[in-house]
């Protein structure tokens, strides 16, 4: 392991977000003895500001109260109780004491009730979770270099994973084309490549684009905002101001940010609401805020992707704080994914199914032909839903397409049936005057 050790007090909060910024995992450190103070509360949050969901708390200092079970769990619960809030759920809560060594790589005898790993066996059980193959592929241009007669985009890919031949869109200038080669130093023809990589890739039409783009699949790329909702960590000396104008950095984007309202001002030892519609945030303190970009860029909910929905803030050459993307204030924003019927169209026990459960955010649909031919001639699409929020996009293809819809409810799981209505046929009769 490599393990960063970030020191706990406010002046040097900095330090402790530096470490921590590249970290895998962390271990959260509360005082048995004080129990959950408010440095605590505000590591805690920055934890979930960066995105860090491997986290083990230890409770030290247990030898001076006797390695007491009361104590241990009056100070889990308090501490719990706090990150749910922050939406982290801690992997072990284990109680230590670091001056006898008890629970840190050895069972030692003084705390015979606890039955779970020691902060060694906590850490064995812990991933890599610098590359996230299952999300999509997200791989924001670094730079873009001429070489050999080729156009070569380079970058880290964040998340999801890019092969030859796939379709690709560059957002936000949204240029389409697909991948012609994936390249690495010394390794220039390679079929695949997977979040965590760094690489160059050709594409078969040679796009003019600059260093800030996001390469995505077209499928499921993400939004295009020029207007976002966030919640901010301040930590520079000069207060953040409404009204003035900072500079945003996201992936490898640049771009100017004023603010238009900091709609909560928050405690952030208590994340309780401390005023409404404030004029400035004061260092280490936490706001949810509105911003105005100067131009587009790409980026994703954090709560849909930790490496798009995460930014930072300089006020002119200085880091002043970071923050995550909460939602899209404009209509580019919606965070759409364009789903293929035909792809996603299969043929079960229960029927004609397309399964929507595992997409998240806004969606809309590419009709085919091939999808309006089989409701033409009778058959029925279940839509298994995600959540009810997939209803709409739905409803508006059946209305775009006149088709009729049932909707049904299984406990949590959502239903709609598309179908096409037969149009009974008017046969003209000349006794009846054509009618």
């Amino acid at each position: 392991y490599v393990i960063i050790d970030a020191p706990g007090h406010k002046q040097f909060l900095k330090n402790m977000i530096t470490g921590a910024s590249s970290a895998d995992a962390a271990i959260l450190l509360v005082d048995g003895v004080e129990g959950v103070r408010e440095q605590t509360k505000r590591h805690a949050y920055v934890l979930s500001l960066l995105g860090i969901r491997q986290v083990i708390v230890t409770i030290n200092k247990l030898d001076m109260v006797g390695y007491d079970q009361k104590v241990f769990r009056q100070v889990e619960n308090d501490i719990r109780a706090f990150l749910h809030s922050v939406d982290i759920i801690p992997s072990y809560v284990i109680p230590i004491s670091a001056r006898d060594g008890e629970n840190m790589a050895a069972r030692l005898g003084g705390t015979p009730w606890y039955t779970g790993p020691t902060v060694l066996e906590g850490l064995d059980t812990f991933q890599n979770v610098r590359g996230d193959s299952d999300l999509p592929l997200r791989l924001p241009v670094q730079d873009v270099y001429k070489w050999d007669g080729k156009r070569i985009y380079a970058g880290r890919i964040e998340t999801g994973s890019a092969q030859r031949g796939d379709e690709v869109i560059f957002l936000p200038s949204g240029k389409i084309t697909r991948i012609k080669s994936i390249e690495k130093w010394q390794e220039p023809d390679l079929a695949k490549a997977k979040a965590g990589e760094c690489v160059g890739i050709t594409t078969e039409d040679e796009l003019f684009v600059e260093r800030g783009e996001v390469i995505s699949h077209r499928a499921k790329a993400p939004a295009k905002t020029r207007e976002l909702r966030a919640s901010i960590f301040w930590l520079a000396d000069q207060p953040f101001k409404n009204g003035k104008t900072y500079t945003l950095k996201l992936a490898t984007a640049e771009v100017q940010a004023t603010v238009l309202a900091i709609e909560e001002r928050l405690d952030s030892s208590s994340l309780e609401v401390t005023e409404r519609y404030a004029d400035e945030l004061m260092s280490t303190e936490v706001g949810n805020v509105l911003l105005s970009l100067k131009s587009d860029i790409a980026a994703d909910l954090f709560s849909e992707n930790i490496r798009l929905g995460r930014f930072v803030i300089e006020d002119e050459t200085i880091i002043g704080g970071g923050g995550i993307i909460r939602s899209f204030a404009d209509i580019s924003g919606s965070a759409s994914q364009r789903i293929n019927l035909s792809d996603q169209f299969t043929e079960g026990e229960e029927g004609n199914l397309i399964d929507l459960t595992r997409e998240r955010g806004n969606i809309e649909f590419d009709v085919t032909v091939g999808f309006l031919e089989s409701l033409a001639s009778g058959n029925r699409i279940l839509f298994r839903l995600r959540d009810p929020g997939q209803i709409e996009p739905v409803a508006l293809l059946a209305y775009e397409h006149n088709l009729n819809f049932s909707f049904s409810r299984k406990q949590d799981q959502v239903n709609l049936i598309l179908y096409k209505e037969k149009v009974a046929r008017v046969i003209d009769h000349p006794e009846h005057g054509g009618l």
